[in-house]
């Protein structure tokens, strides 16, 4: 089984439509593969926001806001995960729907529709999104982005549950090949992360880093 770490950015256009693309995989899956998205939040992510927008990424105030309201996403994305990984993505997806398609302005009154658009538990939801295990999880997941050497959006870990121990780590990932890779269940390339490595180099020659 591979363990795939998804390093996506909360707000932007090209991590969405690759999640589109993995989420699709749920019926399909089989417990060969299990993945997770994990939002970044660096100088990077809150540069691209800013971009993206069309704001002066120079601009200190505008800086810290975006600070702000990325990381309050990020918090409520991980209080929708305490409700079941399957609900947190759902949430995730809707939310970067009305902020980047849509362009609804970030609120509380728009997280809690979609936190029922999702079929959280909202008065559990609500106490989560400002909670210490939420402040935690979020933590946590910048750490092992630090230590695994993640520093940009559209970047995968690619494990195997079998050795977890070593890991691959893939910038500019093309979201496509693991739909590729699931899709066909081909039992070489889903042995061992090492197999999914040479293949994907075969397919688009990316930067690989053994961790």
């Amino acid at each position: 089984m591979l363990e795939v770490y998804l390093f996506v950015e909360p707000l932007g256009t090209k991590c969405m439509r690759c999640e589109n693309d993995v989420l699709k995989l749920d019926n399909t899956l089989d417990g060969t593969v299990q993945y997770q998205f994990i939002p970044l939040l660096n100088m990077q992510t809150i540069t691209n926001t800013l971009d993206a927008y069309g704001l002066n990424s120079h601009d200190l105030k505008l800086r810290n806001n975006a600070a702000d309201t990325l990381f309050q996403i990020i918090m409520d994305y991980k209080a929708a995960l305490f409700q079941g990984r399957k609900k947190g993505r759902a949430f995730l997806l809707h939310m970067q729907r009305h902020l980047v398609c849509d362009h609804h302005e970030y609120s509380l009154s728009l997280t809690k529709k979609i936190a029922q658009m999702a079929k959280l538990d909202l008065e559990m939801f609500t106490e989560d999104r400002t909670s210490k295990l939420a402040r935690q999880a979020f933590t946590t997941d910048q750490k092992m982005a630090t230590e695994m050497g993640v520093s940009k959006p559209s970047s995968a870990v690619v494990f195997d549950a079998n050795n977890s121990d070593d890991g691959v780590l893939i910038d500019n990932f093309d979201y496509q090949t693991l739909v590729d890779i699931c899709t066909n269940k081909t039992e070489a390339l889903q042995k061992s992360a090492q197999d999914f490595v040479n293949f994907y180099q075969h397919q688009s020659n990316p930067n690989l880093h053994i961790l």
